[in-house]
């Protein structure tokens, strides 16, 4: 019987290098983990810093040395939007062994270290795997290695966090920039064109941090009344974007708005200004459940906001599109896809109130493997 690759949140965030197949995982050890990016996790749900390998046995109906072998080169589940990421894979992966279309799959994560991912990448080409998905956690530094594993033959996908190469069969996900001048051109419409605000950013570095803050700043730069007061590098977390709201509070006496390019982020700047008691403001969001639910009970205190939004199945996508070049199709190089945005029109048709505040609302997963990633 095939062991289902189904885990709690806990130990989906504990993962190092995973085979899930009849092959058994090469050891490796993990780095220490990032922050936890909710409001609501407990403390057994935040990943520990230790190596745990995890191996799943073919079904019976996967026939031996059938099918693909395929990847996921991860560079971060510390927080739960990229753990449900990881999940989503999982579980096209499964579908996809289940059909006799993929006969095994590895998992790595290299805890946002980039000489880590690189070592992963390098292992997953040693292990001869048939494609690779990767979101990276830097565009440049892993060129040269996917650069390799398309020498070597490998059909790699960079995905959220792309890859800047040509060497690639393709690169999935939303329009990053887009995402930016979304929210952007909102809080300025929202401002009538002027006024004093503060941004909240994700990891330094990454591909979707400076393309989300680069669509925003080309906005900003249209309108000399917007006055950027200070910004904070807050890594898409909770903590650390209530932490940085409330530095800015306490140095800024007035704030007209927020720019924030992530739903923890956001549902932490929520969060400072009601302990600060300040007027709540327009701020900008995504499509998590806690910034939702803080949104709609804020909403008669002048809370307003806009969350155009990424999908935690962008993974499962790039996986789709991969195996299409693998059977031989023609790929474009650059997958967009639709940008889901949540509006005060339609905020409550996103809410889910059975789930926690660290889920992500934009998702491909059924209920029950919801339930057990976060129960």
């Amino acid at each position: 019987m095939r062991k289902m690759f189904t885990v709690g949140l806990a130990a989906v965030m504990a993962m190092g290098l995973c085979a899930c197949g009849s092959q058994k995982a090469a050891e490796t050890t993990a780095a220490p983990a990032a922050a936890e990016t909710t409001a609501a996790p407990s403390q057994d749900e935040k990943k520990e810093e230790a190596e745990e390998t995890t191996e799943a046995q073919a079904s019976s109906e996967t026939a031996g040395g059938e099918g693909y072998v395929v990847a996921l080169c991860n560079y971060s589940i510390g927080n739960s939007w990229r753990a449900q990421m990881e999940q989503e894979f999982v579980a096209e992966a499964e579908k996809l062994k289940a059909e006799g279309v993929v006969s095994e799959y590895y998992i790595t994560n290299s805890n946002e270290d980039i000489n880590k991912q690189i070592s992963d990448m390098q292992d997953l080409i040693t292990k001869k795997v048939d494609a690779i998905v990767i979101t990276a956690a830097s565009p440049t530094a892993l060129a040269p290695v996917v650069e390799e594993a398309a020498e070597a033959g490998i059909k790699v996908v960079s995905f959220d966090n792309v890859v800047e190469t040509d060497e690639q069969v393709a690169t999935v996900g939303i329009d990053e920039k887009e995402f930016g001048r979304i929210g952007a051109e909102w809080l300025v419409d929202k401002l009538d064109g002027k006024g004093k605000i503060v941004v909240l950013n994700g990891i330094a570095g990454t591909a979707t941090d400076s393309l989300r803050w680069g669509g925003a700043e080309e906005v900003f730069k249209q309108y000399p009344d917007i006055e950027i007061l200070g910004s904070a590098n807050a890594s898409w977390d909770y903590a650390q974007g209530k932490a940085a709201m409330e530095s800015m509070l306490s140095a800024y006496p007035e704030i007209d708005g927020v720019w924030s390019q992530g739903g923890a982020m956001t549902q932490g700047a929520i969060d400072a200004f009601i302990a600060a008691g300040r007027d709540l403001v327009p701020m900008t969001s995504e499509g998590n459940n806690g910034a939702i639910r803080a949104w709609i009970e804020n909403k008669d205190k002048g809370l307003s906001c806009i969350a155009p939004s990424n999908p935690t199945y962008t993974s499962a996508e790039a996986l789709r599109v991969v195996i299409k070049a693998l059977n031989g199709e023609d790929i474009p190089g650059n997958v967009v896809m639709d940008i889901e945005t949540v509006t005060e029109e339609n905020v409550d048709q996103y809410y889910r109130s059975d789930m926690p505040d660290s889920f992500w609302v934009l998702t491909e997963l059924d209920d029950a493997t919801l339930q057990k990633l976060y129960k």
